[in-house]
């Protein structure tokens, strides 16, 4: 079927095209086909062409670790892709697989430059898309937000705002009442905490690029926990409460309900960790379990073994809750468990521990 230039105006792209510029397309531009799974684009490689979807949907997906990747979105009928090495000369940045059997239009990369060279428009377009693109691809590889969904991210997108602060502001204040969640993008960020009745705070912790913080005062619903203070001008990407409630915390948190775990091998299947601190935990905990007060998870936490499966608990809900948000964004296999050692019918150990230690 010869291609005509009413199959091309349909797309938002092209609507506002010129005759001749809807001429020279339609010369220029192929239909191919690929079955699902076939990569159209390799992160990496050259780009050489410029596709619009006619039918069907592909992923793209990035990676983020010598073994692992990550899925970014998926593309659509009427979507356009691979523009981006294509207007800056660069490779390409992510790797884009159909996930059904599609047909393309497909547009070389010397026509898509004569066709920008023409339509003023379209050039702004495509360079406003790289723009989002770039700053989906920053934020999706943070942290955090590397397990979000590609529906969450693009209502995360819309949600996160950014604010700067200079060197010694505080960002958030011990004691003071949670409304936001914290990620660093550029700087540094210390963390101090004062105990009752003194007067200086001590230095617990140092955050970079990537880091994020406030959490447990937005899942506890208490007040701040610490003071995290500007080392350098830092600049943070800030979610409200609300939005890290509805997009974020559910997406970290697994709920186990002690019916869930068989008795008596349950110790066999989990490793139970008690996020409390250690004068609760040798007054009573589960049997088998190991004690890793929240500020020590926050900071060890990514040294223990990710093949092995994970609960966490405290007296009810708060502090088991923390911790295993800490540990699903770190990419560990872990619930929470509901109730925590309140609803446990599992034995209970009694007496002083041997002191903190980590999982093996």
């Amino acid at each position: 079927m010869v291609l005509q230039a009413a199959d091309l105006k349909k797309y938002s792209y092209f609507s506002n095209f010129s005759n001749r510029s809807f001429d020279f397309l339609v010369e220029k531009i192929t239909t191919v086909n690929f079955p699902a799974g076939t990569e159209i684009i390799r992160e990496g490689e050259r780009g050489d062409s410029l596709y619009v979807v006619k039918e069907g949907q592909l992923e793209v997906r990035k990676k983020v670790s010598l073994n692992r990747e990550i899925k970014l979105s998926t593309i659509d009928d009427g979507q356009i892709f691979g523009e981006q090495a294509l207007i800056t000369c660069s490779l390409r940045s992510s790797s884009v697989r159909a996930k059904t059997d599609i047909v393309l239009y497909k547009l070389l990369k010397v026509d898509f430059e004569n066709i920008i060279l023409q339509e003023s428009t379209f050039k702004a377009h495509i360079l406003d898309k790289i723009k989002g693109h770039a700053k989906y691809n920053e934020i999706i590889r943070l942290q955090p937000f590397e397990r979000l969904s590609p529906d969450k991210m693009t209502c995360l997108m819309e949600k996160l705002t950014e604010q700067t602060f200079c060197i010694g502001e505080d960002i958030i204040v011990q004691n003071e009442k949670g409304d936001s969640y914290y990620i660093i993008k550029s700087g540094r960020v210390e963390v101090l905490k004062k105990g009752s009745g003194e007067q200086e705070y001590k230095k617990v912790a140092e955050l970079r690029k990537g880091d994020a913080f406030g959490e447990e005062a937005l899942i506890r619903d208490d007040p701040r926990g610490a003071t995290c203070r500007a080392i350098d001008e830092t600049t943070v990407y800030v979610l409200s409460k609300i939005d890290f409630d509805e997009i974020v915390k559910q997406s970290y948190l697994e709920i186990i309900y002690p019916d869930e775990i068989s008795l008596p091998s349950y110790l066999d299947d989990y490793i139970f960790i008690d996020a409390r601190i250690t004068p609760e935990y040798d007054e009573e905990h589960i049997h088998g379990s190991i004690n890793i007060p929240l500020e020590v998870l926050r900071q060890q936490c990514n040294f223990f073994d990710k093949k092995k499966k994970y609960i966490t608990y405290c007296l009810n809900d708060s502090r088991g809750m923390v911790a295993a948000f800490l540990m699903k964004n770190r990419d560990f296999d872990v619930q929470y468990l509901r109730g925590g050692l309140s609803g446990w019918e599992g034995p209970i150990e009694v007496g002083a521990a041997e002191g903190v230690y980590l999982p093996e």
